[in-house]
């Protein structure tokens, strides 16, 4: 769940009936939560499961090599069930940087994170969190 700001910020990954949770520490821990969630929700998973984990991965990668450090991960069903939204917190307050794919080099490694992210998602928002840092919003459709 997100952070109460009161409080250290600890990684901890938000699935239904799984609670107290262990804490998102790397990409793949991320993945499962996101297929363990799709799979306790009935979800079949397949391109939706797909999106998610890829987009996770770059949000989460991102927060360990730019943004000081992943604080917080929550992945949940939004309202209706008709929705995966995942939050994904760091410690830095720059927004990421969106590099169009197109103006790419493709022999350079890097910088398309965000523009993959932004492909994939239904919605993305950043928001700067009270204590410093950000949020991450992503949402996938169901």
């Amino acid at each position: 769940m997100p952070h109460d700001d009161a409080r250290p910020p600890s990684p901890e990954a938000a699935v239904p009936g799984e609670r107290p949770s262990a804490p998102v520490r790397t990409a793949g821990q991320a993945r499962a939560v996101l297929a363990r969630l799709l799979e306790s929700a009935g979800h079949p998973g397949g391109r939706v499961l797909a999106d998610a984990q890829l987009a996770v991965t770059e949000l989460v990668a991102n927060a360990l090599h730019h943004g000081g450090g992943l604080t917080c991960f929550d992945a949940r069903l939004g309202p209706g069930g008709t929705e995966l939204v995942v939050d994904v917190e760091d410690g830095d307050d720059r927004p990421p940087v969106a590099q169009p794919l197109h103006d790419r080099d493709p022999a350079t490694a890097g910088g398309r994170g965000w523009a993959i992210v932004q492909a994939l998602a239904a919605t993305c928002r950043v928001d700067p969190l009270p204590a410093g840092g950000k949020r991450i919003r992503v949402t996938f459709a169901l």
